[in-house]
């Protein structure tokens, strides 16, 4: 019973009138309903909520027409949530009013903000992988031979996934088959290698250099050509070098060139069989390349 009393003495006390739609009358008066006494409730009061521009002016007067508050209320993401802060406004407002009618004094009116559901912590990445392609040349004479080269990077992870100053640079590629010239014939040879090795990062601004210093194992492949008797032969090789890449990073993209020298440890030499004549392929390669390379994080 209590409650219908409450009820029907809020619908005859306190007059609500809501210029839009949103509150809705319904909405700020259960909400009132909670906050304060059925005896606060039983005074004669008018509460006014106008819509100005992204704001809610709430204005509460007593019954004899006394101002008992003014207050502007930022407009919230839903009703619900603007109800509850005008109903604050407007139940602080009554239990403040003295009998009289005149205007009350009351301190800072504590306006509930809507609770945003918090957002997942963003994961970090902790390596930043950086995936490339090249086409280059060799620059071997008598003649140079034109390749193709792969390139990963592997750094710890820094702010927006950028790589930091050192990593690990690894390279693996070859070149199109070159030609020496023997007294009766020809030889085809390439070698097939992984470079590996850290490197040094240096940039300002977009642009960045790579130094690095690389271990190069090596597959060298050889076919013999216009002999009387032709052999295929293969053989390891290892070589140690550098080189440096620079480029400018494109958002997540890198356009780059490249160079990087090689020496071989091995001496690769090859013999014709029934003659005196020997040959030694090149203890050295020297490669350019152009690449465009990418940033890819997990």
């Amino acid at each position: 019973m209590s409650a219908l009393l409450a009820t029907v003495a809020l619908s005859t006390a306190l007059r609500i009138f809501v210029e839009s739609g949103c509150p809705q009358v319904a909405q700020v008066e259960s909400r009132v309903q909670t906050l304060v006494d059925p005896v606060v409730l039983e005074r004669e009061a008018t509460a006014r909520l106008e819509p100005l521009d992204d704001r809610l002016r709430v204005e509460v007067r007593s019954g004899g027409g006394a101002l008992l508050v003014v207050k502007d209320l930022v407009t919230g993401p839903s009703c619900e949530d603007l109800a509850a802060a005008a109903a604050v406004v407007i139940a602080t407002a009554l239990r403040s009013a003295p009998g009289s009618g005149e205007l009350p004094s009351y301190g800072p009116i504590a306006i509930p903000m809507p609770v945003l559901p918090s957002r997942p912590p963003v994961k970090q990445a902790l390596l930043a992988v950086e995936l490339g392609l090249s086409v280059g040349i060799e620059a071997q004479l008598p003649r140079p031979g034109g390749g193709g080269f792969v390139w990963a990077s592997l750094a710890p992870a820094r702010g927006s996934g950028l790589a930091s100053r050192f990593g690990l640079l690894v390279r693996l590629g070859g070149t199109s088959l070159k030609q020496q010239t023997l007294s009766q014939g020809t030889v085809d040879w390439t070698r097939l290698d992984v470079s590996l090795g850290p490197r040094l990062r240096l940039g300002a601004g977009t642009w960045l250099c790579d130094l690095l210093v690389a271990v190069t194992p090596a597959w060298v492949l050889v076919q013999g050509r216009d002999l009387p008797v032709t052999f295929d032969s293969q053989g390891f090789d290892l070589g140690l070098g550098g080189g440096a890449r620079a480029g400018a990073r494109l958002g997540s993209l890198l356009p780059f060139g490249a160079v990087q020298a090689t020496g071989f440890l091995r001496a690769q030499r090859l013999r014709v069989l029934g003659s005196e004549e020997q040959l030694q392929l090149p203890a050295y390669a020297v490669q350019l390349s152009l690449g465009l390379g990418w940033l890819a994080l997990p």
